[in-house]
């Protein structure tokens, strides 16, 4: 399967999928989709769950062959204008950049909060997606419940920001999604 990614504007990206959904025939293409990832906001003394874009302005497709989709695609009035003042690119994504995408977020293309355990200040253990960045966390913010984590991606170094959950986050009871953590991995989602 080939991935693409579609750059837009930054908080139209769900627009955009639907607006393919509308008007691309099912069959020319396989999914499109944008990727979230779980984050942790605390807000007068509650932990609120939501889902954030991972990569802002990203909207992935993917599909078998490229030139039926790519011209139908260029029949959309919305897409046609976006291609024309250039706000909108359509890349192809390398085979391990997608393996990687597809390892983070799994078949509902949402990265779930990774947990992770540290003793006197020292991480001892990391499971969830954070575990594909090997050791490259450069660092975490475990008052804001995050890790910042570099990986190549489009041929570059990038920086990915996930959401974290530690210990003392078992058993807590997270508003928005209406979800409780009871243990390491199966706490949200």
């Amino acid at each position: 399967m080939l991935w693409y990614m579609m750059k837009t504007w930054t908080g139209r990206e769900e627009e955009l999928v639907r607006e393919i959904h509308r008007t691309v025939p099912p069959g020319m293409y396989h999914k499109c989709f944008t990727i979230g990832q779980e984050r942790i906001w605390r807000k007068q003394q509650h932990n609120v769950l939501h889902i954030e874009p991972l990569l802002p302005g990203c909207v992935f497709i993917t599909c078998r062959e490229t030139e039926p989709l790519f011209r139908r695609m260029e029949r959309i009035p919305a897409m046609s204008r976006l291609a024309a003042s250039s706000e909108m690119n359509m890349l192809p994504l390398m085979k391990e950049d997608a393996e990687f995408l597809e390892k983070i977020s799994g078949e509902d293309h949402i990265v779930r909060l990774s947990h992770v355990k540290k003793s006197d200040g020292i991480i001892t253990e990391i499971t969830g997606p954070l575990e594909a960045f090997g050791g490259s966390v450069e660092r975490y913010q475990f008052k804001k419940r995050y890790a910042i984590a570099k990986h190549r991606f489009l041929g570059e170094d990038a920086s990915f920001s996930l959401g974290i959950l530690l210990d003392e986050d078992m058993g807590m009871i997270y508003e928005g999604l209406g979800v409780r953590a009871e243990e390491p991995m199966r706490a949200i989602g």
